[in-house]
């Protein structure tokens, strides 16, 4: 009856003729017609499923072991059974009796885990549901399960401590790189791009070589993703490795202000000078593949600016990329929130941490004022050149 209505209303307005509307209405009537479930039936049944549980749960003592994982996985293949039936016959909502049939199967996991007194740390349960979680979502391709997938895999990596080995670390990293690879979408891309960045974080506990440069090492080996990916992608994930580089700055440079003693020592010299050989490796590739991920390559300077001597540098490069980088986007029309967002936490760090006990407060905000009033000197001044250049 609406369709009719509007198609009515269309014509009057003289938006569609008759035989159009004619056509449409033919089409529309030979569209199924999805099917709901009636109120009452549907409160009968969650009152029906809480009975029941409530049923298992005061009788749980008293069920055999094997029973206990039957059900489980009884309840599993209902649910699925259900959800089949549900995205078949056009009722209910197949994709929540799919996450309910995605639980069952954890449940019964874990049921099977107590029953039989397997150990629960380091054990194969957070794996399986990694990899049915990431089943469920590259065969229906949905949002939900890449938001559990995320939560599982993080769960996976936390298993791995304290004791962690080569083989589950690259076991991992292989599964991970497998779903950053062919998912299609931001958010599952966005989702094993920070998982594949933390499993970077375990090289603390497989290799006996103690270093605070690991997170920067890890940024640098994950540029080699993009190598492999197509030019849309790139695109896509571009704000991920800025973003991670503008944090790593931050927090290195938050983490040195307020510490008064030395977080790295003179035997990491090596190390310091190795990882800016590495990133003027990552600003070449860069410039030559993707130029607009050029500024990944500062953090490779942050070793050599940890040390005592260097410390001051620290917040000097964080200042200038701070203000170079809103420059550069300004004049090639690129949006400036990252940009501005970041600058704004470099100018928080550097006075709070840096310099609220060495200056009055009139002098902490006349420099304030004076930073603020250069940027837009130097922005009104790149406009101004452009229309110019226009006229």
């Amino acid at each position: 009856m609406d369709t009719e209505r509007k198609l009515k209303q269309w014509q009057q307005a003289e938006l569609i003729d008759h035989a159009t509307a004619e056509r449409i209405l033919a089409f529309e009537k030979h569209q199924p017609v999805p099917k709901k479930l009636p109120l009452l039936l549907l409160i009968g049944l969650i009152f029906f499923a809480l009975a029941v549980f409530s049923f298992i749960a005061a009788n749980w003592q008293s069920i055999p072991d094997i029973a206990k994982v039957l059900l489980m996985l009884t309840l599993m293949w209902l649910f699925y059974t259900v959800a089949y039936f549900s995205g078949k016959k056009n009722f209910g909502y197949p994709l929540l009796f799919r996450v309910i049939g995605l639980a069952m199967f954890g449940a019964s996991l874990l049921t099977a885990a107590q029953t039989f007194h397997f150990p629960l740390a380091n054990s194969v349960l957070p794996w399986a549901m990694y990899i049915a979680t990431l089943a469920h979502y590259f065969y229906w391709r949905h949002l939900v399960y890449s938001l559990v997938g995320f939560y599982f895999g993080g769960y996976v990596l936390v298993s791995f401590l304290p004791n962690i080995g080569w083989v589950e670390w690259g076991i991992f990293i292989a599964i991970t790189f497998g779903w950053f690879y062919f998912s299609k979408n931001f958010a599952p891309t966005a989702f094993s791009w920070i998982l594949l960045f933390a499993s970077g974080f375990m090289l603390w506990g497989l290799v006996e070589y103690d270093s605070v440069l690991w997170p920067i090492w890890t940024l640098f080996a994950l540029v080699l993703l993009l190598l492999v990916i197509p030019s849309d992608k790139q695109q896509m994930i571009r704000p991920l490795y800025l973003l991670t580089a503008g944090l790593l700055l931050v927090v290195y440079l938050a983490v040195r202000g307020q510490t008064f003693i030395s977080i790295i020592d003179e035997s990491h010299w090596a190390e310091a000078i190795a990882l800016a050989i590495v990133a003027g490796g990552v600003l070449l590739l860069s410039y030559f593949k993707f130029r607009s991920l050029m500024w990944i390559a500062v953090p490779g300077v942050i070793g050599l600016l940890l040390f005592d001597e260097t410390a001051i540098g620290l917040a000097i490069v964080a200042e200038l990329s701070a203000l170079a980088y809103l420059m550069i986007a300004q004049r090639q029309n690129e949006k400036l929130g990252l940009g501005f967002v970041y600058f704004i936490v470099v100018q928080f760090v550097i006075y709070i941490i840096y310099a609220w006990e060495r200056l009055d407060m009139s002098l902490f905000f006349l420099i304030g004022a004076i930073l603020l009033f250069l940027l837009s000197g130097a922005a009104w001044w790149i406009n101004r050149r452009k229309e110019g250049v226009k006229s």
